[in-house]
């Protein structure tokens, strides 16, 4: 995908007859700034990001339709919609109904296996509901910042699907919901609480300086890991290592985008202006100097989405370790962040 800074005041209305409301250019802005910051992941944090063949059309809802950007051809041999704008890379379509009545969306969305084949077979979608019903459904996104992290989180599971191999993997081993693992955690308070020293483990590892300690504190939390595993296999009959490997993977690389941007909008680089039509919601106040510690979410284990936080740490502490893990991971299939981590180990 090509750079396209600061484009917002060039339209080109492709739909013959269409005028574009002033709801809808803030549509538009909001659909011009992700791609915006693609663009910016691409440059300074992951590699190939923005790229075509890696592109996936989003879906953006409103109450009452749907805009779709960059949509495939199959998606609009099967959805009637409407060309309603043109800007640089982006082609944008306006459905002529809503494509479901689900009240909120914010997930990349594909169809695998012997289903019938939809406009998504194969093809990840990302899927996001406008910033007006984000900020309904969830009071805390204070800013279309946030909300523009969160679909760029999405937006990166879409990424690591338009990757062949890591497709298979993630087809393979889907038949363990993360749900089954959350469950684990809910009912087991060993299994929880191995969960947090494992995590308070790789904490330590990435903040000391030590070299030799860091070693040490990374060999205590795979001896540590085992162990739980090897607990959740005799008490429990489930091997989890590879569904955990995986979600960790998917879901910790997306969680570190999200946090690269924030430490982007702290340092109000010209990828993330907006358009003065979204001012309602503009606002760097809260990133203006951003520290980590101020959304410990990110990084602590105190949830049944563990690997969340645990793959973010651990991308954290490859990145300490210096180790290139971005050009294997998705390309190499069943390649996880632990495997990459024990590497540096052995």
């Amino acid at each position: 995908m090509k750079s396209f800074f600061l484009l917002f005041s060039i339209v080109v209305l492709i739909s013959c007859g269409h005028k574009t409301t002033t709801e809808e250019q803030i549509i538009f802005d909001r659909i011009a700034f992700t791609y915006n910051l693609k663009s910016a992941v691409n440059k300074t944090i992951w590699k190939d990001f923005d790229l075509d063949k890696f592109d996936v059309p989003l879906i953006y809802y409103t109450s009452s339709n749907c805009y779709i950007a960059n949509p495939t051809q199959r998606f609009l041999d099967c959805v009637k919609s409407d060309p309603v704008f043109e800007n640089g890379d982006i082609r944008i379509y306006k459905t002529r109904t809503i494509l479901d009545s689900i009240p909120f969306h914010m997930e990349v969305a594909l169809t695998l296996g012997n289903s019938t084949p939809d406009y998504n077979y194969k093809s990840p979608f990302m899927n996001c509901s406008s910033l007006e019903i984000t900020r309904k459904r969830i009071p805390q996104v204070h800013s279309t910042e946030q909300w523009a992290t969160m679909v760029l989180h999405e937006y990166f599971h879409g990424f690591q699907q338009r990757h062949i191999n890591y497709l298979n993997v993630y087809e393979k081993y889907m038949r363990i919901p993360e749900d089954s693992l959350k469950k684990i955690y809910k009912d087991n308070a060993w299994f929880k609480e191995s969960i947090i020293k494992e995590n308070d483990l790789l904490l330590k590892a990435l903040n000391c300086k030590d070299d030799l300690e860091t070693k040490k504190w990374m060999a205590e939390f795979f001896s540590l890991r085992k162990e739980r595993r090897w607990n959740v296999k005799q008490t429990l009959n489930v091997d989890i290592e590879s569904v955990e490997k995986i979600y960790e993977t998917m879901e910790g690389t997306a969680r570190y985008i999200e946090y690269e941007l924030y430490k982007i909008f702290s340092e109000g680089k010209p990828e993330t202006a907006l358009a003065k039509s979204d001012t309602a919601f503009h606002s760097y106040t809260y990133y203006k100097n951003y520290k980590m510690e101020k959304d410990a979410w990110l990084y602590q284990s105190g949830s049944s989405s563990y690997f969340y936080a645990s793959g973010f740490n651990v991308c954290r502490l490859l990145d300490k370790l210096k180790i290139e893990y971005k050009p294997r991971l998705f390309n190499e299939g069943e390649t996880s962040l632990e495997q990459l981590l024990q590497e540096k180990m052995n």
